[in-house]
């Protein structure tokens, strides 16, 4: 039986990825990003804790594919991998009142992806890697890198975005990387952008 054998696949999307997404180091930006979007943008807890509060409702995910997929060259450099390798990827959206919020697109390696990434389904996977780290705080071997931010297009779902974010989880020293990209896309988040 092999990992993902229980696992219903959601084929990838009909549009092609695109092949590249332009990103720096925020700290280095130089960008002007206003509340709430400067503090989202910048946060290491869990996005959807916080949009949530922000929104005073409920989060809910949204599932459009899950499986194994393509990598972005961007994404292969990012986790180590060689180009054209197959990745575990997840893209989702974060709604709130009916109201697209952000899109995600999560991309790991196939080998060495533990069983609860393959089921996590509608469950918010900040949720899930926040939730370990605060089971046992002093033993917990998640890590999260230096958040990087782009102002190109997701390139996996069609939708405005204002901008994107990504950063590197470390699970365990016997586990892959996990490379989490976050974009916008609501409209409160691009009406007091600085250009």
């Amino acid at each position: 039986m092999t990992l993902f054998s229980d696992v219903a696949f959601m084929p990838e999307s009909p549009r092609p990825l695109l092949p590249l997404t332009r990103w720096q180091p925020i700290t280095l930006s130089g960008v002007q990003l206003e509340n709430p979007l400067a503090d989202l943008m910048r946060s290491r807890d869990s996005l959807t804790a916080r949009l949530s509060r922000l929104v005073d409702a409920p989060i809910t995910v949204r599932l459009h594919a899950q499986g194994a997929g393509r990598g972005r060259h961007d994404e292969l450099t990012a986790l180590g991998l060689a180009a054209g390798q197959r990745v575990w990827r997840r893209e989702v959206t974060l709604e709130a009142k009916g109201e697209v919020l952000v899109a995600a697109r999560s991309v790991m390696a196939l080998r060495g992806c533990p069983p609860w990434m393959a089921r996590l389904g509608t469950q918010a996977l900040g949720h899930q890697l926040f939730a370990r780290a605060a089971r046992a705080p002093g033993k917990s071997m998640v890590k999260r890198s230096d958040i990087e931010m782009t102002r190109d297009a997701p390139g996996f779902l069609d939708l405005p975005v204002a901008w994107g974010r990504r950063s590197l989880f470390t699970l365990g020293p016997d586990r892959p990387p996990l490379l989490v990209q976050e974009y916008f896309v609501h409209e409160r988040f691009t009406r007091r952008l600085r250009p």
